[in-house]
């Protein structure tokens, strides 16, 4: 499973620097055709406000692919090994429910919003609020991977592929 999930946080991590290159170059874009050609472009700030939207999203799920997310750990430091695999367990399955939440709340979102358009791309809103069920399941994924390894007492992802 540790590798299929390693594959995948291998594409998203080309994919989020894909979405990053097309959100600088529209904005870099944008600036020269408003300041220096004095002729603003309208599609560019509204794809670099979608990029921004997407890569938020699915960075937050990369990012818990590398453990990056904060994390208070001065209270759970205060107990027994027994303890601690209590409290993450607990933490977990919390943290489960929100992205269970992001899922089934996202789709539903996602469903209502496909026959309303963007103002200037003109594409459906529904397809841009997908990245919100999808990051949730991808959130889930590592996060179940995460605490897989800290439960075995491993160190974490196997970063050859990463």
């Amino acid at each position: 499973m540790l590798r299929i999930v390693n594959y995948i946080n291998f594409g998203m991590k080309h994919i989020l620097n894909l979405i990053m290159a097309v959100l600088v170059a529209s904005t870099f874009m944008q600036v020269i055709y408003r300041f220096f050609l004095h002729n603003p472009l309208a599609w560019t700030e509204e794809l670099a406000r979608y990029c921004l939207i997407v890569l938020t999203f699915l960075g937050a799920a990369y990012a818990m692919s590398l453990k990056q997310h904060i994390g208070i750990e001065f209270i759970v430091d205060k107990f027994p090994a027994t303890g601690k695999k209590g409290l993450q367990t607990i933490a977990f399955l919390i943290c489960l429910l929100f992205y269970l939440l992001m899922i089934v709340q996202g789709l539903n979102l996602a469903d209502s919003a496909m026959n309303q358009l963007s103002p200037v791309l003109r594409i459906p809103m529904g397809i841009l609020y997908m990245v919100i069920p999808l990051s949730g399941f991808l959130l889930a994924v590592n996060h179940l991977a995460n605490f897989l390894e800290a439960m075995k007492g491993g160190s974490g992802h196997d970063d050859s592929i990463v």
